[in-house]
């Protein structure tokens, strides 16, 4: 390679990892979860929103799995947008679990992953249990959308 050959190679790369570096990084968009099911309830009753509660816990293999996989959908975070959405730790909120069924099998619950979708009364509308991935858990929301408005 010719000196102007590599003279021109480096500038571009330079070039590039300025480029890199100084354009702004986008943050990749989530659910926004709440962690307290009274306020949640509060702001459901006030808009008129449904609730979506997720049963979950930082040891479960398929919470981590609906969190990776389903969760992070851009359809999934776009529809959830119309929910009040709280996220419940059944380890760290216990109480809260057992109130609403949402506990771990180990605990005497139905289980987790599970999301409890309430209206904005407080009522069940629906409790699905398990993984979902991002199709079922859409038509899961859709169908609960359509019950919430009845």
């Amino acid at each position: 390679m010719t000196k102007q050959t590599v003279i021109t190679v480096v500038c571009v790369l330079a070039a590039a990892v300025a480029l890199m570096h100084c354009s702004p990084s986008k943050t990749p968009e989530s659910i926004a979860w709440m962690t307290d099911i009274d306020q949640g309830l509060a702001l459901a009753a006030d808009n008129g929103k449904p609730v979506m509660v997720d049963f979950m816990a930082t040891w479960c293999p398929p919470c981590h799995k609906m969190e990776d996989s389903t969760f992070s959908q851009k359809a999934v975070i776009e529809k959830a947008k119309q929910f009040i959405t709280v996220r419940i730790d059944v380890d760290q909120q216990g109480e809260i679990a057992n109130q609403y069924n949402g506990n771990a099998s180990k605990y005497g619950g139905v289980g987790i992953p599970n999301i409890l979708f309430l209206d904005s009364e407080g009522n069940e509308l629906k409790h699905p249990v398990g993984y979902l991935d991002p199709e079922q858990f859409l038509a899961i929301m859709d169908s609960v959308l359509v019950l919430n408005k009845k």
